[in-house]
């Protein structure tokens, strides 16, 4: 349970790619092949707009075997006053406000939504691939499920979060921790999916193997490690999966509900923004929609 708690506010990227959501809309995808694709950074400067110093924004990837703290990253964090996640990860009722909300709504059970041959299935991949028994989990949310796996899909034994890396760094130099949202809407958003369509993407990985989602992970690792964040937006949009609709709660929708947050902290004081990097490409992701507000938005190299 406590790695499932650990790894619960960083997933959404890989929800995203290991889920099959398609990463926007028709037209984000577009941008892609037609428009002049974004600078190869995940490290971006924020200014001009009434802004007296510069804020940064960091495109994360939410489980690495390649965490890196390198120099213009230790220079945005030493230009900046304060670290803003999508939730804050600082927040000592975070683990309790997750537990809380990772149980099946209306007495529900895994084992009541799915056929008794679907169950087995997922079961026996589960306790192959982690070595534990999904009856101990019964009653949990799919995607707590998830986090389960994929805390075991990485080429080492302890993958890192860059969020819980960046929340050191924050405690280290005495700055306080914010979040552009609550862990309560986030898993809100989960929970506007049914759960019939998140575990049947869970089958799919079932079906697949352990090995497939070892290899997404791996490419996922490969384009972060580039800073290609075109290239990671290029891997979501032909993944197959759920519909487009669900993309736009996970990545749209949240994206413009953060501008506001983003300009109201970066005037109030420079601040390191870390996301995750799926929500800086294309037309509705933050880096264009930041843009759009009126910033200057630049890569950092």
């Amino acid at each position: 349970m406590k790695t499932t708690i650990k790894y619960l506010s960083a997933l959404f990227i890989s929800f995203l790619i290991f889920l099959g959501c398609k990463s926007t809309s028709t037209a984000t995808t577009d941008t892609v092949t037609e428009s002049k694709p974004l600078a190869k950074s995940l490290l971006w400067e924020i200014s001009g707009n009434g802004l007296e110093k510069p804020s940064y924004l960091y495109g994360t990837i939410h489980l690495t075997c390649n965490y890196e703290l390198n120099d213009k990253l230790k220079a945005a964090f030493a230009a900046t006053d304060q670290l803003v996640l999508e939730v804050d990860m600082d927040d000592p009722q975070m683990q309790m406000k997750a537990m809380q909300n990772m149980i099946l709504k209306d007495g529900q059970t895994i084992k009541s939504i799915l056929s008794e041959e679907d169950y087995k299935k997922l079961s026996t991949f589960l306790k192959d691939n982690t070595g534990m028994n999904l009856d101990l989990f019964n009653g949990m949310k799919p995607f707590g499920v998830l986090s389960l796996i994929l805390s075991k899909s990485g080429s080492c034994d302890q993958p890192v979060a860059y969020e819980t890396e960046f929340v050191k760094i924050a405690k280290e130099q005495n700055e306080e921790v914010l979040g552009l949202e609550t862990i309560e809407s986030q898993i809100a958003i989960f929970d506007s999916i049914p759960y019939e369509d998140q575990l049947k993407d869970l089958l799919r990985m079932a079906d697949e193997g352990m090995e497939k989602a070892k290899s997404d992970l791996a490419a996922l690792d490969s384009f972060h490690k580039n800073e290609d964040v075109e290239g990671m937006l290029q891997m979501a949009s032909e993944t197959e999966g759920m519909s487009a609709d669900f993309s736009e709660l996970l990545l749209d929708d949240r994206n413009k509900k953060w501008i506001p947050e983003i300009e109201k902290i970066a005037k109030e004081k420079p601040s390191f923004f870390g996301v995750g990097a799926l929500h800086l490409p294309g037309e509705n992701g933050v880096i264009k929609l930041l843009r759009k507000a009126g910033f200057t938005v630049t890569p950092v190299n």
